[in-house]
């Protein structure tokens, strides 16, 4: 028999509503870069300064086999038109390319192939479905600014080969590269 590992957390609605945050970049798993963390990139889109404590994102395999639910257990605030990265590391330990680890909810491996969504107190503010990830890039929105509606096409989804300072791929927590 399973017990819970840790309290649950109290309830949190932040004020936002559909279309206000915005998926805008996966980064998943990459060759010959096994000390990456897999990440997602959220847009505020809102128009206002909020704080994500009690957002949740679900990764759902997109042949039903798995879904991994996550949330944001302490406060994050976003400005408004500001990026903000969830990844799979320890929030203690996270990489400066995160700003907020959720691998304390994420038992499982990062999905290739995925429904991805967001919610708040069971509403859907933003939903991305991607079928595969690159393993040299990221799936990025080349939509700029970034909203739910650009993100709902398969066409304004492309990879972005670029690599930062950090070594990393993409382009977390700022605005993505214009798709060609």
């Amino acid at each position: 028999m399973g017990a819970c590992v840790r309290d649950p957390d109290s309830a949190s609605c932040p004020d936002l509503a559909p279309g206000e945050l915005v998926i805008s970049e996966i980064g998943g798993k990459q060759t010959g870069m096994d000390t990456l963390k897999p990440w997602i990139e959220l847009y505020n889109a809102s128009g206002k300064s909020v704080d994500l404590l009690g957002i949740k994102v679900r990764f759902r395999r997109l042949n039903g086999s798995d879904e991994t639910p996550t949330l944001v257990r302490r406060s994050l605030t976003v400005a408004p038109g500001a990026y903000v990265v969830l990844g799979l590391a320890d929030d203690m330990n996270r990489p400066a390319y995160h700003d907020y680890g959720i691998s304390a909810d994420f038992h499982a491996s990062w999905p290739s192939q995925a429904a991805v969504d967001v919610e708040v107190c069971g509403e859907q503010l933003d939903r991305v479905i991607y079928n595969s990830l690159p393993n040299a890039g990221t799936y990025s929105l080349g939509a700029t600014p970034p909203t739910a509606e650009a993100n709902d096409l398969p066409a304004n989804w492309c990879t972005d080969t670029t690599t930062n300072t950090g070594s990393f791929p993409g382009t977390p927590q700022k605005a993505n590269t214009a798709c060609p």
